[in-house]
């Protein structure tokens, strides 16, 4: 429901100043002739990618231009490390370790370091093709990436949701075989640019290119990833039925917990200790030796603030039997709704929904 209302925003953040900036400067961003485009923001497709920044710099004053230039650095860096974090995650944990099972920390760390530096030369390579492709219309190469990639995780996201016959081989390689299907398209839009818009020039390309567009290729992965990964899930052992239980939109309500096996029982990262032989009474213990060491004042009030942020409990040593685990579990996963919490979030729903469809209708 939050991203539904924040994806509204798009309409007051981006189509509402692109459509101000085109009738302030139309000479400009507006620009039809080519050399003009040409001389005014060296391209000659357009020169639309500078309507916001225009706006931004012959509009506000002073204060608010070095504010609004903070706030753009500041989401760019949070973005860009947010990217690369990920990256160097799953290039240290998922796939060195494949290769290097008993690597060791600093082992990792470094390879987690080079693995940012190759994908920052990689993006600074990568600048020249986002030039050339869509014409450097920066929304446009957006739009069609994410139209050659994204449609297989979403219908995978679906297919796990509300099939209970979905496996997970036929997910994975329903996934590896729209993902190849998607980026041979995305060669082929790299390969063969098409023709300056405006221009008499003939269109090079092949008519699977030029005739389908990106967000009718879109649609079409996405039917082509839901029947490979129905085919090969049909094709492949189902999970049992007691390995679903709250786990898809038809078991969500079941009373009973899903059975895990050994490689799929979540890593708990605080030490667990079993007391007595009938290892029904666990004592999860989170321990602090910087703390623990040191008594004095300034530093018990420094734990105290540090604990507080982080949501750390100050009694670190809590005795759970395994029904109280198992219920302290289940109030977590919960996904039972208050009655007057529910109606609000129904109406908000419908009311999203309503404005959504006044939109699309009133500017079609």
């Amino acid at each position: 429901l939050l991203g539904a209302a924040l994806k509204l925003t798009g309409f007051l953040m981006f189509v509402i100043p692109g459509m101000n900036s085109r009738i302030l400067y139309t000479e400009e961003v507006a620009c039809s002739d080519p050399d003009k485009c040409m001389a005014f923001c060296n391209n000659k497709s357009g020169c639309t990618n500078i309507a916001y920044p225009l706006m931004v710099l012959r509009l506000l004053p002073k204060g608010l231009r070095g504010l609004m230039l903070a706030a753009l650095l500041a989401a760019l860096m949070s973005s860009l490390t947010s990217i690369l974090n990920s990256a160097s995650s799953i290039m240290t944990l998922d796939i060195w370790h494949q290769f290097r099972k008993k690597a060791s920390q600093s082992e990792l760390m470094i390879v987690g370091r080079v693995t940012v530096l190759v994908l920052i030369a990689l993006s600074i390579l990568w600048l020249p093709i986002l030039q050339q492709t869509q014409g450097g219309r920066f929304w446009f190469y957006m739009q069609s990436v994410k139209s050659y990639l994204i449609p297989p995780l979403c219908m995978m996201f679906l297919l796990g949701l509300f099939w209970k016959r979905t496996t997970e081989q036929g997910v994975f390689w329903g996934l590896m075989l729209s993902i190849v299907v998607g980026f041979v398209r995305m060669v082929l839009d790299f390969t063969f640019l098409a023709p300056a818009c405006g221009s008499n020039e003939v269109d090079p390309r092949p008519e699977i290119i030029s005739k389908v567009d990106f967000l009718h290729f879109a649609t079409l992965l996405a039917l082509f990833s839901t029947i490979a990964m129905v085919v090969i899930s049909l094709f492949t052992q189902p999970r049992p039925e007691k390995k679903l239980h709250r786990l898809t939109w038809w078991t969500k309500d079941d009373e009973e917990e899903p059975e895990l096996t050994d490689d799929e029982d979540e890593e708990v990262h605080i030490s667990v200790h079993v007391k007595g032989e009938d290892s029904k009474t666990m004592q999860i213990q989170e321990s602090d030796p910087a703390a623990e060491n040191e008594e004095g004042g300034f530093q018990r009030l420094k734990t105290k603030c540090r604990n507080w942020v982080c949501g750390i409990d100050e009694d670190a040593k809590q005795n759970l039997t395994a029904q109280e685990l198992q219920a302290l579990r289940r109030k977590m996963t919960s996904l039972e709704e208050d009655s007057k919490l529910k109606t609000i979030l129904n109406a908000s729903a419908i009311f999203i929904s309503l404005v959504t469809v006044f939109l699309l209708g009133y500017f079609h």
